[in-house]
């Protein structure tokens, strides 16, 4: 089936070091890592229990690792323009690809993200939080207001707030879908981005993992009743995501 409208599909690491993240995601969270026919050259992807659901690509002129998240969205020309129009920045204007169509784009406060629709309905389906897989997106902004008024008007998000220790933190749903979250960054130093989280069985043991394979820990371990413990945690290239074990 197709992938649903306003929700997190694909994702992405650009990195410095292809062979440092291949072994380290590997050995950390056991993705397996497979090469692939795309157009005329071969890309590489990453496999959670044999599901192919990320992309590894190699970092241009002078980028930082980092990992990246596709939201589906009915036309990705429409949808580029509104967010522009809205407030937010195009970085790389639409282009075809194999397996659908996609741009690059910005929340007004700078957090990148990809727009994406797929080719073929029947190459896409959404994956279930499971040990491995991406388990939530969420936007760490430097103006929630601003970016979370963009968010509602360009792409008709409704949201709703929890009370978080460090602030409101703001579900951002489709429907009745959750599609992600959204809060305030409490990194001074850190850009505006969107953090994936990946589902784990136990954030402790992966935790050491990380540690042993020459990654960082960045934030200690925190449980949050009734969503799960969790880290942020950084790949030796410098990419930053968060293990989650759920609570359920």
């Amino acid at each position: 089936m197709a992938y649903l409208t306003n929700r997190f599909c694909w994702h992405g690491l650009i990195t410095t070091d292809m062979e440092a993240a291949k072994a380290f995601y590997s050995a950390v969270i056991g993705w397996g890592v497979e090469t692939m026919p795309m157009g005329d050259t071969d890309a590489t992807m990453f496999t959670a229990n044999n599901n192919i659901f990320a992309h590894l690509s190699p970092a241009m002129d002078g980028q930082p690792s980092h990992w990246s998240s596709f939201l589906r969205v009915d036309d990705v020309d429409a949808s580029t323009k509104a967010a522009t129009n809205n407030g937010g920045q195009e970085i790389m204007p639409p282009i075809d690809i194999p397996p659908g169509r996609f741009s690059i784009i910005s929340s007004p406060s700078g957090a990148a993200m990809a727009l994406f629709l797929e080719a073929d309905p029947a190459d896409s389906n959404h994956l279930e939080s499971t040990p491995g897989h991406v388990h939530w997106v969420e936007l760490h902004s430097k103006d929630i207001d601003k970016d979370i008024e963009w968010l509602k008007t360009t792409f008709g998000f409704d949201t709703s707030e929890m009370d978080m220790p460090f602030g409101p933190y703001h579900i951002l749903k489709s429907g009745d879908n959750p599609s992600g979250g959204a809060m305030a960054s409490q990194a001074p130093e850190a850009p505006a981005h969107w953090l994936v989280w990946i589902n784990v069985a136990n954030v402790d043991e992966t935790m050491a993992l990380v540690e042993k394979n020459k990654g960082k820990v960045l934030s200690p371990i925190m449980d949050v009743p009734e969503v799960g413990r969790m880290t942020v945690i950084q790949d030796p290239t410098g990419g930053m995501l968060g293990i989650i074990t759920p609570s359920s």
